[in-house]
Protein backbone atom coordinates (compact mmCIF):
# COMPACT_ATOMS: atom_id res chain seq x y z
CA UNK A 1 0.00 0.00 0.00
CA UNK A 2 1.81 3.40 -0.94
CA UNK A 3 1.54 6.76 0.48
CA UNK A 4 -1.18 8.06 -2.29
CA UNK A 5 -3.64 4.72 -1.03
CA UNK A 6 -3.15 5.70 2.71
CA UNK A 7 -4.09 9.44 2.27
CA UNK A 8 -6.76 9.06 0.14
CA UNK A 9 -9.53 9.35 2.83
CA UNK A 10 -9.08 12.12 4.94
CA UNK A 11 -7.99 11.95 8.57
CA UNK A 12 -10.30 13.36 11.32
CA UNK A 13 -7.56 16.26 12.21
CA UNK A 14 -7.52 17.39 8.60
CA UNK A 15 -11.48 17.32 8.21
CA UNK A 16 -11.77 19.43 11.12
CA UNK A 17 -9.30 22.07 9.83
CA UNK A 18 -11.34 22.18 6.24
CA UNK A 19 -14.44 22.91 7.75
CA UNK A 20 -12.98 25.61 10.33
CA UNK A 21 -11.11 27.24 7.09
CA UNK A 22 -14.15 27.13 5.61
CA UNK A 23 -16.11 28.70 8.04
CA UNK A 24 -12.94 31.39 8.84
CA UNK A 25 -13.12 31.94 5.20
CA UNK A 26 -17.32 33.15 5.42
CA UNK A 27 -16.37 35.30 8.17
CA UNK A 28 -17.50 33.16 10.89
CA UNK A 29 -15.01 33.08 13.77
CA UNK A 30 -16.70 31.61 16.64
CA UNK A 31 -17.61 28.45 14.72
CA UNK A 32 -14.68 28.11 13.23
CA UNK A 33 -12.83 28.97 16.94
CA UNK A 34 -15.19 26.05 17.84
CA UNK A 35 -14.13 23.34 16.02
CA UNK A 36 -10.17 24.17 16.50
CA UNK A 37 -11.32 23.77 20.21
CA UNK A 38 -12.78 20.11 19.55
CA UNK A 39 -9.25 19.55 17.80
CA UNK A 40 -7.83 20.40 20.86
CA UNK A 41 -9.51 18.37 22.88
CA UNK A 42 -9.38 15.14 20.90
CA UNK A 43 -6.11 15.17 19.42
CA UNK A 44 -4.29 17.81 21.87
CA UNK A 45 -3.47 19.26 18.48
CA UNK A 46 -3.78 23.41 17.70
CA UNK A 47 -4.35 23.39 13.92
CA UNK A 48 -6.15 26.66 13.40
CA UNK A 49 -8.26 27.85 10.36
CA UNK A 50 -6.38 30.28 9.20
CA UNK A 51 -3.29 28.10 8.54
CA UNK A 52 -3.00 26.96 4.97
CA UNK A 53 -2.56 23.23 4.82
CA UNK A 54 -2.82 21.56 1.23
CA UNK A 55 -3.92 18.55 -0.33
CA UNK A 56 -2.98 15.10 0.67
CA UNK A 57 -0.54 16.38 3.93
CA UNK A 58 -0.34 13.24 6.63
CA UNK A 59 -0.38 14.09 10.15
CA UNK A 60 0.82 10.49 11.65
CA UNK A 61 -1.27 9.57 14.52
CA UNK A 62 -4.23 11.83 13.96
CA UNK A 63 -1.88 14.89 14.37
CA UNK A 64 -1.38 14.15 18.02
CA UNK A 65 0.20 16.86 19.83
CA UNK A 66 1.06 19.37 16.82
CA UNK A 67 0.95 23.12 17.10
CA UNK A 68 0.85 24.93 14.04
CA UNK A 69 0.71 28.86 13.77
CA UNK A 70 -2.22 30.26 11.88
CA UNK A 71 0.33 31.61 9.71
CA UNK A 72 2.02 28.88 8.62
CA UNK A 73 1.24 27.14 5.13
CA UNK A 74 1.86 23.32 4.39
CA UNK A 75 1.99 22.95 0.71
CA UNK A 76 0.26 19.52 -1.18
CA UNK A 77 1.91 16.18 -0.29
CA UNK A 78 3.68 16.55 3.55
CA UNK A 79 3.51 14.57 6.38
CA UNK A 80 3.88 15.82 9.99
CA UNK A 81 5.24 13.46 12.68
CA UNK A 82 3.53 13.80 16.53
CA UNK A 83 4.65 16.90 18.80
CA UNK A 84 5.77 18.85 15.92
CA UNK A 85 5.63 22.79 15.95
CA UNK A 86 5.39 25.22 13.48
CA UNK A 87 5.75 28.83 14.88
CA UNK A 88 6.51 32.03 14.87
CA UNK A 89 9.34 34.42 16.77
CA UNK A 90 7.82 37.43 17.77
CA UNK A 91 7.69 39.89 17.30
CA UNK A 92 9.11 39.20 13.82
CA UNK A 93 5.98 38.54 11.51
CA UNK A 94 5.55 34.95 10.08
CA UNK A 95 5.48 30.94 10.44
CA UNK A 96 6.98 28.33 8.35
CA UNK A 97 5.95 27.41 5.07
CA UNK A 98 6.41 23.90 3.92
CA UNK A 99 7.32 23.42 0.39
CA UNK A 100 5.47 20.39 -1.37
CA UNK A 101 6.72 16.77 -0.14
CA UNK A 102 8.24 18.05 3.25
CA UNK A 103 8.43 15.33 5.42
CA UNK A 104 8.72 16.87 9.43
CA UNK A 105 9.76 13.46 11.93
CA UNK A 106 8.33 13.62 15.38
CA UNK A 107 9.12 16.61 17.93
CA UNK A 108 10.99 18.65 15.31
CA UNK A 109 10.64 22.62 15.97
CA UNK A 110 10.47 24.82 13.19
CA UNK A 111 10.34 27.78 14.60
CA UNK A 112 9.95 32.08 12.58
CA UNK A 113 9.33 32.93 9.12
CA UNK A 114 11.60 30.36 7.41
CA UNK A 115 10.99 28.47 3.91
CA UNK A 116 11.41 24.38 4.08
CA UNK A 117 12.47 23.59 0.51
CA UNK A 118 10.39 21.38 -1.61
CA UNK A 119 11.35 17.44 -0.64
CA UNK A 120 13.22 17.93 2.21
CA UNK A 121 12.98 16.11 5.14
CA UNK A 122 13.40 17.54 8.92
CA UNK A 123 14.46 14.75 11.29
CA UNK A 124 13.48 13.67 14.73
CA UNK A 125 13.49 16.71 17.37
CA UNK A 126 15.46 19.19 15.07
CA UNK A 127 15.05 22.75 15.94
CA UNK A 128 15.06 24.73 12.62
CA UNK A 129 15.69 28.25 12.21
CA UNK A 130 16.36 29.61 9.10
CA UNK A 131 15.23 28.30 5.47
CA UNK A 132 16.06 24.60 4.28
CA UNK A 133 17.25 24.11 0.48
CA UNK A 134 15.12 21.74 -1.75
CA UNK A 135 15.64 18.11 -1.17
CA UNK A 136 18.37 18.63 1.83
CA UNK A 137 17.92 16.63 5.48
CA UNK A 138 18.26 18.75 8.36
CA UNK A 139 18.48 17.61 11.58
CA UNK A 140 20.35 19.05 14.97
CA UNK A 141 19.68 21.61 17.55
CA UNK A 142 19.99 24.09 16.13
CA UNK A 143 19.29 22.34 12.24
CA UNK A 144 21.99 21.88 9.90
CA UNK A 145 21.71 20.30 6.56
CA UNK A 146 23.77 17.22 6.94
CA UNK A 147 23.00 15.63 3.13
CA UNK A 148 21.45 17.59 -0.26
CA UNK A 149 20.01 16.17 -3.15
CA UNK A 150 18.04 13.80 -1.29
CA UNK A 151 14.68 11.30 -2.26
CA UNK A 152 12.39 11.51 0.60
CA UNK A 153 10.99 8.00 -0.78
CA UNK A 154 13.82 6.96 1.63
CA UNK A 155 12.75 8.82 4.37
CA UNK A 156 8.80 8.39 5.00
CA UNK A 157 6.79 5.99 6.26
Amino acid sequence: MGFQDRTNDLQLIKRLHLASRALDARGLRLPSRLIDGVSRILFAASIPGQAKIGGNVFFHHSGLGVVINRASVIEDDCEIGVHVVLGGKAPTLGAPHLERGVIVHAGARLIGPIRIGEGSVVGANAVVLEDVPPHSLVVGVPGVVKRDGIDTRAYNR
